[in-house]
């Protein structure tokens, strides 16, 4: 639906800080993407809290729908995910516990928050995944990307048999048609952290139709079988939060963040931001190094009209911003050639 551009912000107090532009892609003009694009912005700018990527402003500019959000300088956790997944590696115990302990405290603002007149919002965020988990050089752990979330406050009539998020992250209840609420968000939770500490996927085959049909028979492996390193106490609430029936799952987000803040206490009282900005640094230099090898691999020929290109699209252009990838749902505004369309 949107692409997304890093930028300099000069805000009220004359500062002049690093953000993200996010707008909507310029082929999807129809009413509905419209919609809900501003319905996500409205949610954003309520929503204040260290875990949750903050949105500053909204506005249309030249029939262009934008909004203006913190930058997060890091990389999603799918990034580091699909890196350590493919050596067959897992993160370290306490550095996933941290995440999914920051993410849950996220959810549990969310799925508590009120208007300014002390009414509950009801907002369920639909799509929690890797994708959407951002970490920081700094080691912060955000939530982001609110566009499929359902709250009371939205405009937009959504249809009941839309199904929102990723197949891989779906909770059972929701591909049974058997009703669902927030607590679709807790079984997201429950993925995530069984896919950082399991080395693989969870619920994601060959086809979607297997996916679904993975997630609808919900069969979790135990951790302590693929990984050693997991204790038992941790499987334990895994388990818990991946059971298949709502009603059987810890309480709510209050309740996954007190249970794993425990698990660290008890495991490794030690960890903190400073361990996620490790990973992300370790992280951010491999990926940067393999860069720097694909490019040396090239020809001169082809080096040379590659970084012709992309001075043209990062200064010769009508849009002098660089583009940031933030996962699937967005688009890299990078043109490979010099073209006089606007990226």
């Amino acid at each position: 639906m949107a692409e997304v551009w890093r930028a300099d912000a000069e805000f009220e107090d004359g500062g002049v800080h690093r953000v993200a532009i996010k707008r909507v892609l310029p082929n999807l003009g129809q009413p509905l993407f419209r919609a809900m694009f501003e319905d996500e912005a409205r949610l954003g700018m309520l929503l204040n809290h260290p875990n949750i990527v903050r949105v500053y402003d909204a506005r249309d500019v030249g029939g262009t729908f934008i909004m203006v959000m913190e930058l997060v300088e890091g990389d999603s956790l799918k990034g580091l995910l699909e890196r350590a997944h493919q050596r067959g590696a897992c993160m370290p115990v306490g550095a996933a516990l941290y995440v999914a302990r920051e993410l849950s405290a996220a959810l549990d603002y969310v799925h508590r928050a009120q208007d300014g007149e002390g009414n509950h919002l009801g907002i369920i965020h639909r799509d929690v995944s890797p994708h959407n988990i951002l970490l920081g050089r700094d080691g912060a752990v955000k939530l982001t990307d609110f566009g499929l979330a359902d709250a009371r406050m939205h405009e937009t009539a959504r249809s009941e048999e839309l199904v929102g998020g990723k197949l891989g992250y779906l909770a059972p209840e929701l591909v049974l048609q058997k009703g669902n609420d927030y607590r679709i968000d807790l079984f997201a939770i429950g993925i995530v952290l069984w896919e950082m500490l399991g080395g693989r996927r969870l619920f994601l085959r060959d086809t979607d139709v297997e996916t679904v049909r993975a997630v609808a028979q919900c069969q979790v492996p135990s951790l302590c079988t693929i990984n050693p390193s997991v204790p038992k106490q941790v499987d334990d609430v895994v388990q818990m939060i991946l059971n298949p029936n709502p009603d059987q799952r810890l309480g709510g987000a209050r309740r996954v963040y007190e249970s794993l803040d425990l698990l660290l206490r008890r495991i490794d009282r030690e960890v903190s931001h400073r361990d996620i900005s490790l990973l992300v640094a370790l992280h951010m230099a491999q990926r940067d190094s393999k860069k720097r090898e694909e490019r040396l691999d090239l020809g001169f020929g082809e080096l040379l009209a590659q970084e012709l290109d992309e001075f043209v699209a990062r200064d010769g252009g009508d849009a002098p911003l660089d583009p940031l990838d933030f996962g699937a749902s967005v688009r890299s505004g990078v043109r490979t050639r010099p073209t006089k369309e606007k990226p």
